[in-house]
């Protein structure tokens, strides 16, 4: 992880590809209307980065090891909603469409595009609108139209715990293999367990995978 001072319109870049990263911050600073105020390549450090530094901007991929760019759009929209975060993505739009529109973001630009475009989409943001491809203006309308599965509707009572859990059983973790990426009791992760499924209404773990595959923590395609 690493800062630099404030100067310019504030960009915060959080990106698991470290030559994607650099070159996204290489863009930003050549134009000289951008200062990069830090970067990293984990989701809680990006969490941590946006709440102390305070961009203007945050720039963010989804799949990030830690917490998932999904959790760290969540907990920032509740803390920081006046944050502007441009997603940039290789998951599919259809995957984070519904996520994506219940927190907020201001744009989203495939990572197939050119890196023009993800220029454009910057300055756009950094204006006050919005930019997202014409791919994801289709999944947000999609979106929009198709009705949210019982399960989805009941996942936004889990605690952020229990996500994380969810999040870790889906990538087959056992339970005592969870307690210790976690530090904490197997007991506990039971506990935690028994709970979220309760609250999804499922019955096994095949069904706390749909739920986090459906709300886009975790794509099986990525391992």
């Amino acid at each position: 992880m690493k800062t630099t001072s404030r100067k310019a319109k504030s960009v915060v870049v959080v990106e698991d590809q470290t030559a994607i990263c650099e070159l996204i911050i290489e863009m930003l600073e050549a134009r000289g209307a951008y200062r990069v105020l830090g970067s990293t390549a984990d989701g809680n450090e990006g969490l941590a980065l946006a709440k102390q530094l305070k961009p203007d901007i945050l720039i963010l991929d989804i799949l990030l090891p830690g917490i998932s760019g999904l959790e760290v759009l969540r907990q920032l929209h509740e803390t920081q909603p006046e944050l502007k975060v441009l997603v940039f993505s290789a998951k599919s739009e259809k995957q984070l469409a519904r996520g994506l529109l219940k927190v907020g973001v201001r744009g989203y630009v495939p990572k197939s595009a050119r890196l023009s475009e993800l220029r454009q989409a910057v300055d756009a943001v950094a204006a006050g609108d919005t930019w997202f491809s014409e791919a994801f203006q289709k999944a947000m309308a999609d979106a929009l139209t198709a009705p949210e599965s019982d399960v989805d509707a009941k996942g936004s009572t889990l605690t952020d715990r229990e996500k994380e859990i969810a999040i870790l059983l889906a990538k087959s973790f056992s339970s005592k293999e969870v307690a210790v990426k976690l530090d904490i009791s197997a007991k506990t992760v039971e506990n935690h367990r028994t709970n979220l499924m309760r609250k999804l209404g499922v019955h096994d773990v095949a069904g706390v995978i749909r739920f986090v595959v459906r709300q886009g923590f975790y794509d099986p395609s990525e391992g």
